[in-house]
Formats: structure tokens, C-alpha cells, sequence
């Protein structure tokens, strides 16, 4: 596993407050942004082939998280629309069938990164019933 590549666990809420307090100076200058957090559930794919075959699509900014079988994406300045595509992307390159989407954007799904990780998670239980 490339640790530049695939983040931890308890670095995803870090990173999550990070950027939406970055978020925020920039609001105050002027500059509206927004961020997408996308989940895939892969509990049968090894982090090694996700790192191969995900990780060259992806942008330097954005981030993998792969934490207990599911992969979650970190990307900055993508609006849902855009994580939509990232979700297909992925799945395409893993050569995993469709799955329905599991994607939240702030500020829209939360404030937080209580609330976002908390409203990605529900949006998994209302995909998986």
C-alpha cells in the first residue's frame, strides 16, 4: 500500500476538517468552493490493485481512503455531478459492476465532517436495504 496514496482512517476526518476550514478562509475572500467525498463498497478487491489501476486516474489533490473493504475518495473542488463521474471511473477501472452511487458534497450534505461522514454512511444503509 502506498501511504501516499491510500489514507488511513483517522486521517480522513482530519483531512475532511482541514479542508472545509480552508473552505471557509476562501469563502471570505470571495471564492466559493466545494468538495465530494464518494464511497464504494469493495470488500473483495485488495488495496494493492487499487492503488495500480485507481490511483493513475485520479488528480494530485485527491485523496483514497480504503478502510474496512470500503473506498472512499477525497475530491476537492468536484461538485456531485463530477464525483458521479469519478464513481463510474473507478468501477470501470476495477472492472466492477455498476453500484449504485454513495456520494455526499459539502456544503450541501453537511458542514461538518461529522455530519458528511455521518450522511455518507446513512446514504450506504439506504443503498445496501
Amino acid at each position: 500500500m502506498s501511504e501516499k496514496t491510500l489514507g488511513y482512517k483517522e486521517l480522513l476526518k482530519t483531512l475532511l476538517e482541514y479542508h472545509i476550514n480552508f473552505i471557509k478562509r476562501l469563502s471570505r475572500e470571495g471564492y466559493e468552493q466545494t468538495f465530494s467525498v464518494l464511497l464504494i463498497p469493495l470488500p473483495d478487491v485488495k488495496e494493492k490493485k487499487i492503488d495500480e489501476l485507481v490511483t493513475p486516474l485520479l488528480r494530485e489533490c485527491d485523496r483514497l481512503f480504503y478502510i474496512e473493504g470500503n473506498l472512499i475518495a477525497m475530491l476537492p473542488g468536484t461538485d456531485w455531478n463530477g464525483a458521479q463521474k469519478v464513481h463510474e471511473t473507478i468501477l470501470e477501472a476495477l472492472g466492477e459492476a455498476p453500484v449504485e452511487d454513495c456520494v455526499v458534497e459539502y456544503p450541501t450534505d453537511g458542514t461538518d465532517a461529522f455530519k458528511l461522514i455521518g450522511n455518507l454512511y446513512a446514504r450506504l444503509e439506504e443503498i445496501k436495504s
